[in-house]
């Protein structure tokens, strides 16, 4: 997939449906990769937005088991 090594920053939004969270990961060069996982229950903006240090968190550990 990605060389985790190429990657510089992990963004994770809440999806529209408030049950996806998506993570964009950019290495660099710009370029952009981009994954979802499904949520077992909606979760709302600001509690998503509360635990967003978590988010990126586990968008690391995503590429880091990948790699």
């Amino acid at each position: 997939m990605i060389p985790v090594d190429d990657i510089s920053q992990v963004d994770p939004v809440l999806c529209e449906d408030g049950r996806n969270v998506g993570f964009y990961a950019w290495t660099d060069d710009d370029e952009t990769f981009f994954w979802s996982i499904p949520l077992p229950m909606m979760v709302e903006e600001v509690a998503f937005e509360s635990l967003l240090p978590e988010w990126v968190e586990l968008g690391w550990k995503m590429l880091m088991q990948q790699g």
